[in-house]
């Protein structure tokens, strides 16, 4: 029972006015606050209104928080599941059990990290996919090794020939060009005979002659080598994506060594080109004009086809000095 001198009014209690400064603060601890208020008051005589409004106002915001750390969390989680699929985790796809498959090891100079695994993961789709072999998943198994998949119908001869390509690319590095002939073939000083046709290279490229021919990503031209690469592809530093422009950086030593090199080429007549070259094929190959020094240069798009991030991947797999070597096969 309470007791109230007749004529005057019960405060609102401190506990109260205290709950709701939380439930605008706090709301959770508000929300609690103001209940044993409202209670307090009740018994006491006192006015519930402010109490019943921290009780309100708390219950709303800690609705509204609540809801808004879910959003918080859902979002902060499927930004992590998508950089873990994108970065070169295994994408599980059903493969009919009739399909053939490669499993392919790969070994890099390098840490093989998720993106360069990542980069190698696209490189090897492409390998398949430029010989018109029906790829129906690329899956990384563990974190150095590849399980490529094919549709039942793709012939074993070829499949061989696709990990045997992989495994002994013709030159991963930066070449200097002998000759540029059209995609069905062309002569060479002191050869008789006519090149292989860019069409009868499912994989792109072929020693011929004691030289090797690899042929562009269109098969319309190909180029033909005498010695192998001079500058390693793993002396590539960095690869910046900028648009359809990458920009390319060399070691320190390869810098030198590039910058003699383009000057030489330079000072010809004729001028001279150097190719980059991959498992994949001739990713650029320009005519140099001048010494190229710092060891920094730039590979620009030259037509629609040109994929600056797919260029940018095969550059990646090639800094890394990742080599493929086939670990197993099975048939259908």
């Amino acid at each position: 029972m309470s007791y109230q001198r007749p004529g005057t009014a019960q405060r609102t209690s401190g506990l109260s006015i205290v709950s709701l400064v939380l439930a605008v603060l706090v709301p959770v601890a508000g929300l609690i606050l103001g209940i044993v208020a409202r209670v307090q008051a009740r018994r006491t005589g006192a006015p519930t209104a402010i109490a019943t409004v921290a009780v309100v106002v708390g219950a709303v915001l800690s609705a509204i928080w609540t809801i808004c750390i879910a959003l918080v969390v859902w979002g902060g989680l499927t930004l992590y599941y998508t950089d873990e699929t994108s970065s070169g985790e295994a994408v599980e796809i059903a493969v009919p059990d009739s399909a053939k498959s490669v499993v392919l090891e790969l070994t890099a100079e390098d840490d093989l990290d998720a993106e360069t695994l990542a980069a190698a993961r696209a490189v090897v789709e492409q390998h398949a996919t430029q010989a018109g072999m029906a790829v129906l998943a690329v899956n990384a198994s563990d974190e150095d090794s590849l399980v490529v998949s094919f549709d039942e119908d793709t012939a074993d001869e070829l499949i061989a020939q696709f990990g045997q390509s992989l495994a002994s690319p013709p030159a991963n590095g930066f070449s200097q060009v002998l000759a540029v002939v059209p995609g069905d073939g062309g002569q060479v000083d002191s050869i008789d005979e006519m090149s292989p046709s860019c069409v009868d290279l499912p994989f792109g490229s072929a020693r011929w002659n004691e030289l090797t021919v690899v042929c562009d990503d269109t098969d319309e031209t190909q180029y033909l080598f005498a010695d192998g690469p001079r500058v390693p592809g793993s002396d590539i530093t960095e690869v910046i994506v900028s648009g359809d422009i990458l920009a390319v950086t060399l070691s320190p030593d390869a810098a030198a060594e590039f910058e003699e090199w383009t000057g030489q080429l330079a000072a010809q007549a004729d001028g001279g080109r150097i190719a980059i070259v991959d498992a994949n094929g001739v990713l650029s190959a320009p005519v140099v004009q001048a010494a190229i020094a710092g060891g920094e240069f730039q590979i620009s798009g030259g037509g629609p086809d040109f994929d600056a991030q797919v260029t940018a991947d095969r550059l990646r797999v090639l800094s890394a000095g990742v080599a493929f070597s086939v670990a197993g096969a099975k048939a259908g």
